[in-house]
């Protein structure tokens, strides 16, 4: 321990006395291992991060089909309370809530929360840092029991930290409820990578999560009662003995039985059980490859930064050669010396760890900082520089001292102990100049940034091909707002009327041309998926088989379709190539009318008159749906 003591003393003397090359080594690392952490800091949060409950190890997330299918409420309950395979079986929905608070003059805020069953909380074995969590008494009556809890971030950012803030009301959705409880600051919900920051009972769902009333009119607002709609999301709490393989083996029973008595809810509908300490499957599916890539180029940056250090370090080793060599002519032995340059390396790698983290720090702070795309709601995993991240730093600012200090001191042990006594240049000869281990340092340097630069050339490429393609409409002049009026269970009529007025004031503003409404913003990500019959076809003829359509569950293949309001085509710069676009004629109480693009009528028409043809999007049973247009593919 003296002896290390010695190596680290006499090390951090040697760094200070350079303190140009130290600078430069330190910046070099602290690039390389910054970059590492930050971007380990995000595959952390997402894909290895366990969820902050008890006893985890016990917990596996329900599917009901493939990963990812989603329960109705009363298939969730009936497998609630028929299985015996499970301690606990809690359930949940995603939601955004309109949140006003008394004394609010501006526009509601839209948070992220969501609606739990009153076991949800207690379950996980989570409890309230302030108040109390949701029980189950607060689940027992529709529309009894209005109460929320909140997250920490939002108690923070939204109401300063205030401990009185038990009993204070709440406007969601434009009803009231009472705060009754602070979740931990480590809980954000039972998904990894999502933070909610309202929670309420499933049974307030008529008014947290109403019927779409802007497009599908007064449905009944009772989801819980409605078989068909899926949207709940479940986690099982394990049985003392019990097996993932034999819990799904038992709701597979259940499963089997509901679809026996349910056949045109839950046909071909099993069960799949995963466990929650590896993760949401769908969201690694989505994660895995993205991450892998970060990693990747991080590393390339990473292995540039030690080749260059290296370089220093050797460049060091020259200049001290005369040093080393009166070392060890005083009867230091090589593996003294080694040692001793080993631990310089080392420490300099610290100190690069150290400062790298700090840039790391800086840089996940920028990316919890950067807003939301436009209309995207602040959803933000947990970033934040934990144990594992700061064992993942440490851990690989040793391995980065020993990668870049390993060869330079290798080779400063063994100097030629005449010539560096006497002070004189080492001659090489042309081969040893050719294949020295600068050189060697130096192509590997020159070919991974070459790597790089390749690689972001491409990107760059893609991305100007990319703007360069005509999505066949003028996007340069179209402006986007996003609207949600569900939240306020407006009606059909009260739906439609607002629609109206805000395209009719929107259209008053100087300098608008046209505007129209539609369900889905071209190249927003999101999209509809149906099957369609033509009608007069039969076999698998009268199937429309997308190219990028997927099977259904009734087995037909499903296809992209959207819902648009008047004069959409023109605000959109598409033009109608046949027939006409939708009017004011076009109302419930006449005949359904649909318009296609090109590739549709190329696919199923080829040269025929697509103009007059009939769809169905449910079947053989209707409505059907008359051609009336044909617009441009875009």
């Amino acid at each position: 321990m003296n002896t290390l003591w010695q190596d680290l003393k006499y090390g951090s003397r040697m760094l200070r006395k350079y303190p140009g090359y130290t600078s430069v080594a330190l910046l070099t690392l602290a690039l390389g291992i910054g970059a590492n952490t930050a971007i380990f800091s995000l595959v952390n949060a997402t894909l290895l991060r366990r969820l902050p409950v008890a006893q985890p190890e016990n917990l596996v997330y329900v599917f009901s089909g493939v990963p990812g299918s989603v329960f109705s409420y009363p298939d969730y309950s009936e497998m609630r309370d028929q299985n015996q395979v499970f301690d606990s079986m809690i359930a949940w929905g995603g939601i955004t809530a309109s949140l006003n608070t008394d004394g609010q003059t501006e526009g509601a805020d839209l948070v992220l929360g969501a609606i739990v069953t009153g076991n949800y909380f207690e379950d996980l074995g989570v409890r309230a840092e302030l108040g109390r969590v949701i029980s189950p008494e607060d689940d027992r009556v529709p529309g009894g029991h209005p109460v929320a809890v909140i997250s920490h971030g939002l108690w923070q950012s939204r109401f300063g930290g205030r401990t009185n803030i038990i009993g204070e009301q709440l406007l969601l959705n434009g009803q009231r409820f009472a705060v009754i409880g602070v979740a931990p600051v480590e809980f954000g919900g039972a998904e990894l990578g999502v933070t909610r920051d309202i929670y309420v009972p499933m049974m307030m769902q008529a008014v947290m999560r109403p019927p779409r009333a802007g497009y599908s009119g007064e449905m009944n607002p009772d989801l819980l009662q409605v078989r068909a709609n899926r949207w709940l999301f479940s986690i099982g709490r394990l049985k003392p003995g019990v097996t993932s393989d034999q819990a799904q083996a038992g709701l597979a029973v259940i499963a089997k039985q509901q679809e026996d008595a349910f056949p045109n809810t839950n046909r071909n509908r099993s069960v799949r059980l995963t466990a929650v300490n590896d993760g949401d499957p769908t969201q690694r599916t989505q994660m895995i490859s993205a991450a892998a890539l970060l990693m990747s180029v991080v590393a390339a940056v990473l292995l540039i930064a030690c080749a260059n250090v290296a370089n220093l370090l050797l460049a060091r080793a020259s200049a001290r050669r005369k040093e080393i060599a009166l070392r060890m002519a005083l009867g230091a032995s090589r593996g003294r010396l080694f040692r001793q340059l080993m631990t310089e390396s080392a420490l300099l790698a610290v100190m690069g760890g150290g400062a790298g983290l700090l840039l790391g720090w800086w840089l996940v702070e920028a990316l919890k900082a950067a807003p939301p795309p436009p209309g995207a709601l602040p959803i933000t995993p947990d970033f934040a520089l934990d144990v594992r991240v700061l064992i993942f730093t440490l851990v690989l600012s040793l391995t980065t001292g020993i990668v870049f200090g390993l060869a330079p001191a290798f080779r400063a042990s063994r100097p030629n102990l005449v010539p560096a006594l006497k002070d004189e240049s080492f001659v090489l000869d042309e081969r040893t100049r050719r294949f020295s281990l600068r050189n060697i340092l130096v192509v590997a340097q020159v070919a991974l940034s070459l790597v790089l630069l390749i690689a972001a050339g491409l990107f760059l490429r893609s991305l100007q091909q990319a703007q360069s393609i005509s999505p066949g409409f003028d996007a340069a002049k179209l402006l986007t707002v996003p609207l949600n009026i569900n939240l306020l269970r407006y009606t059909r009529p009260q739906g439609r009327e607002f629609y109206r007025q805000v395209v009719e004031r929107v259209e008053a503003v100087a300098g608008v041309e046209s505007a129209s409404v539609a369900r889905v913003v071209a190249l927003s990500g999101g999209g509809s998926v149906r099957s369609l019959l033509i009608e007069g076809r039969d076999g698998s003829d009268n199937v429309f088989r997308s190219e990028g359509g997927g099977a259904g569950a009734d087995g037909l293949t499903s296809v992209s379709s959207n819902v648009i309001g008047f004069k959409y085509f023109e605000t959109m710069g598409i033009p109608l190539l046949h027939g006409r676009d939708f009017n004011t004629q076009d109302s419930e109480e006449r005949p359904r009318v649909v318009i296609v693009n090109e590739a549709f009528v190329r696919r199923h028409f080829g040269d025929q008159d697509a103009i007059n043809h009939r769809l169905s999007f449910n079947g053989l049973q209707g409505p059907w749906q008359e051609i009336v247009g044909v617009a441009r593919d875009s």
